[in-house]
């Protein structure tokens, strides 16, 4: 399991640094966007389209993993500090269970939908029209590592941290 973790904590650092530089290059075009909009009247063609398309699901999907790892995710814990701690367990273990659920059918469809697209040649509908497969190939691959993830907390007892400061149910 050890090695397993290391694997994953080696693809997660790789993705992160992709995302990463996805946000910088989305930031660098849109605001050159703007100042050659602004100045020289001039707009970059279908820079919306691939920001959307490529740079927006990059940033999510790659990172997802990650985010999960450091218990950065959304959370509602109003009521859990109150909850026994033997619940709180049961609570947490059926959570995962059931984000493990949702994130293996979004990566069974998302497979789907990049399958399709690569098997039709998809396009995008903008003047550029660059292909939408290797797009649409990164939701189900940041699903597959997330769902690794969950099934190494729900299995091994890996817990993520919990930034909100409740106490550990180990």
């Amino acid at each position: 399991m050890k090695a397993t973790q290391k694997i994953l904590g080696f693809i997660e650092k790789v993705f992160v640094f992709v995302a990463g530089a996805s946000m910088l290059l989305m930031m660098f075009l849109t605001t050159f966007d703007l100042l050659s909009r602004k100045f020289l009247n001039y707009s970059i063609p279908s820079l919306y389209e691939f920001t959307e398309d490529y740079l927006m699901v990059g940033l999510i999907f790659l990172t997802i993993s990650y985010v999960y790892t450091q218990g950065a995710h959304v959370r509602v814990t109003l009521f859990e500090q109150f909850l026994p701690r033997r619940f709180r367990l049961v609570w947490e273990k059926i959570h995962q269970l059931m984000t493990l659920v949702l994130f293996f059918f979004i990566m069974i469809k998302g497979w789907g939908a990049a399958v399709r697209a690569y098997e039709f040649n998809e396009m995008s509908n903008s003047a550029l029209a660059y292909p939408l497969a290797p797009a649409l190939m990164l939701v189900p691959i940041g699903s597959a590592i997330l769902c690794l993830r969950i099934i190494q907390a729900l299995f091994n007892g890996l817990k993520p941290e919990d930034p909100h400061g409740l106490p550990s149910v180990d």
